[in-house]
């Protein structure tokens, strides 16, 4: 524990920051690993409080993608391809777009317009509308650009990409293999964009081993809990998730 500390102290972290923080880690990993998504929505308002948005963002890119190499791999053998694919194309182009606009815009104003879609958009679901056909590759290429601006200036891109496969006809397991495949492409895309720009400095690198353990623990509590739930309970729950997050990003 000691040493712990002296690692916080020296990337300028104090004690009391650290606590809510881990705190956080916990929660999210384990509706990482249930969900297949979820954890930025919840550590992207802590991080940004705690460390301001531009470490977290780039530490909320790589301390997930280390600790969820494993499913990544394991959901990219299940995966529907021709659906992942072209999101993680979409996201491509925009996602260096949002990046720059993180360092420019107000996060007051990007946190209002994505929340406000992603209620509309829940509305849509719990009203009981699917769509019945596989949606078209422009479509597809469009919501994963979408997406991809969305996690470069906002650290997340789960909620537009969530509610898309959660409208269509995949099952739970399908939607949540290609939800955690297409983090894991996207991750690849966002941390080399972290790179070039130089965000992934030492205090970053700090902070992504100190998260890591908890996280790690946390993601394998809630992938044990998502194999003894019901296809239903799967979609309430991603949708409470969702819902949760985006009204208290109106609020925050």
């Amino acid at each position: 524990m000691d040493r712990l500390l002296e690692y916080v102290s020296a990337v300028g972290v104090t004690p009391m920051e650290i606590v809510p923080v881990m705190a956080a880690v916990v929660l999210a990993g384990v509706v990482r690993g249930f969900s297949g998504f979820g954890a930025a929505m919840i550590l992207m308002p802590v991080y940004s409080a705690a460390f301001g948005p531009l470490v977290a963002v780039p530490l909320m890119g790589l301390a997930d993608s280390f600790v969820t190499a494993p499913m990544v791999a394991s959901a990219m053998r299940r995966c529907t391809w021709r659906e992942v694919l072209p999101l993680a194309a979409g996201a491509i182009f925009l996602l260096p777009i949002g990046i720059h606009v993180l360092s420019i815009a107000d996060p007051l104003v990007l946190r209002w317009a994505m929340s406000l879609f992603v209620l509309a958009g829940v509305a849509v679901l719990i009203s009981g509308w699917r769509y019945r056909r596989r949606a078209p590759m422009p479509a597809t290429a469009g919501i994963g650009a979408a997406a991809g601006f969305c996690s470069g200036s906002l650290g997340m891109s789960g909620p537009i990409i969530v509610l898309f496969w959660l409208a269509g006809q995949n099952n739970a397991a399908q939607a949540r293999a290609n939800i955690i495949a297409y983090f894991g492409l996207s991750a690849v895309i966002a941390i080399t964009t972290y790179w070039l720009r130089d965000l992934l400095t030492a205090k970053v690198l700090v902070l992504a081993v100190i998260v890591a353990p908890a996280y790690a623990l946390s993601l394998f509590i809630g992938t044990r809990l998502f194999g003894k739930a019901s296809e239903q309970t799967y979609r309430r729950v991603a949708m409470a998730i969702i819902a949760l997050v985006a009204v208290g990003s109106l609020f925050a």
